[in-house]
């Protein structure tokens, strides 16, 4: 019996026509658990967390809709997206606290100033035209104010768990206390579709060759559709959204959690997803 619920999940992840049709379901009910009343009540990361989630419907959306113009390796780009939208969520519900969120909201402000004077430094004449002295200056004193903060923090590290990875580790170790099991869901995430995408939104040789073919003299560079790949990018987008789904439902009362858990048993047949956080 094992074997066969194994065999099916691994159908199920590779069937473009089920992972197509599952797509909008998903997405309805998150809508659904996402539109709810009584949020007076959350902390700053809570209501972060929430819009990480909410916008990332829309980019669940654009995934699809790519796949359906058999854009494969443009879905991916974007399930990498989708994926580190998702484990930032989760993070920020299950691991961060106040001074988490307000590294979230600062650490932009921080580094817009590296920005603008790389910018500077490539064309002052042409940046003069877009940014005004005082605006310059602005930012350069908050920058200075935030200084103490993330002066030791690279580019894109906002958080004092760095590495995207990191931040899945830490969730994936809050649930396995939780469970009292191992739990390596968001790493798993991480180190396979985000990883892997990587290829596709840097332009990497690995991801170039594979869209070439060769016909007599003619050489053709294109993306070529093969519906498992399809299917296992969407599974990807469907999986990482419906992992935080179910926290954000509880977050919201758990008042859909039987239709949560109905939805992720019809996606992939894998009833660990229903898993709960308090």
């Amino acid at each position: 019996m094992g074997n066969m619920a194994t065999a099916h999940a691994v159908l199920l992840t590779t069937n473009l026509d089920h992972q197509l049709e599952q797509a909008p379901e998903l997405r309805k009910l998150a809508y659904e658990v996402v539109v709810a009343e009584g949020l007076r009540d959350l902390t700053m990361a809570q209501r972060i967390a929430l819009a990480m989630f909410y916008r990332s419907l829309q980019t669940h959306e654009a995934i699809e809709i790519l796949l359906n113009q058999k854009l494969v390796e443009d879905a991916r780009v974007l399930v990498r997206v989708l994926v580190e939208h998702m484990v930032n969520c989760a993070y920020m519900l299950v691991i961060g606290d106040e001074e988490t969120a307000t590294d979230f909201v600062k650490y932009p402000r921080y580094w817009n100033y590296f920005l603008m004077r790389d910018l500077k430094a490539v064309d002052e004449s042409r940046f003069r035209k877009h940014v005004s002295v005082e605006l310059e200056d602005e930012t350069r004193k908050e920058y200075e104010a935030l200084l103490p903060r993330f002066q030791n923090r690279r580019n894109g590290e906002w958080c004092a768990d760095a590495k995207l990875h990191q931040r899945a580790a830490k969730i994936d170790n809050g649930f396995a206390e939780f469970l009292k099991q191992p739990y390596n869901e968001f790493r798993w995430l991480v180190n396979s579709e985000w990883r892997f995408a990587g290829s596709h939104v840097h332009g990497n040789a690995d991801a170039l060759l594979e869209q070439v073919s060769r016909s007599e003299n003619v050489i053709t560079i294109e993306q070529k559709f093969d519906a498992e790949d399809a299917a296992e990018a969407l599974y990807a987008a469907n999986f990482g959204l419906s992992l935080v789904l179910h926290l954000i439902d509880g977050l919201l009362g758990a008042k859909n959690a039987p239709a949560v858990l109905a939805r992720l048993k019809k996606f992939n047949g894998n009833v660990r997803l229903g898993v709960t956080f308090p």
